[in-house]
């Protein structure tokens, strides 16, 4: 199914198809902005990216929405996460649309080398916000939203943190949003640079 360490293109082709459903914006003119957000699952990060998206009209790449499509396909567990890098860095280095501000609605601390890489390449400018919301607080929110996973799964979590926290130590922020009354902040930020 894969060549040479690449996607394979009917795969690629097949969830561009179902992801170009969900994109909006695609159309508009922004400067060539990435937006990326630092923080584990269920600190806020689709939330704020959509709001972002909204405002800004900017084209949220959504890695959750992916994900389901690559489940829907006859995929290996094992190989569902390395499609889902893949397909987003080649989405990235293809990137056919007008509308260059990205709002990458995921975490970018697994695969932010790569993704620095292609911005680098291409010409975005990377923003990244860190989510600094008390981790009390997202632990209740992962075991409303999924349980299951809180229970079976407690060493996600904990690598999730650890992969948070050695990100921050040895990555620069450009804003760290810790609540809501943050936006009127963040948003004058972005004003500045859009």
């Amino acid at each position: 199914m894969r060549k040479a360490g690449k996607m394979d293109v009917d795969i690629f082709d097949k969830i561009l198809k179902e992801t170009l459903k969900k994109l909006k914006y695609t159309s508009e003119e922004n400067r060539w902005i990435m937006i990326c957000f630092a923080g584990i699952p269920c600190s806020g990060k689709t939330t704020l990216a959509k709001r972002i998206e909204k405002k800004y009209k900017g084209v949220r790449i959504n890695n959750d929405y992916i994900r389901k499509i690559i489940e829907n396909l006859t995929l290996k567990n094992e190989e569902r996460e390395k499609t889902l890098e893949e397909f987003l860095i080649d989405l990235l280095k293809k990137y056919p649309f007008r509308n260059h501000l990205v709002i990458l609605d995921s975490g970018i601390e697994r695969k932010f080398e790569e993704v620095k890489k292609v911005a680098n390449l291409v010409g975005w400018e990377m923003f990244i916000i860190r989510m600094a919301i008390p981790k009390k607080e997202i632990l209740e929110r992962i075991r409303k939203k999924d349980p299951k996973r809180f229970m079976q799964y407690p060493e996600d979590i904990k690598r999730w943190s650890r992969e948070y926290k050695e990100f921050n130590e040895n990555n620069k922020n450009n804003f760290v949003f810790r609540s809501d009354s943050d936006l009127k902040r963040l948003y004058s930020k972005l004003d500045n640079i859009l």
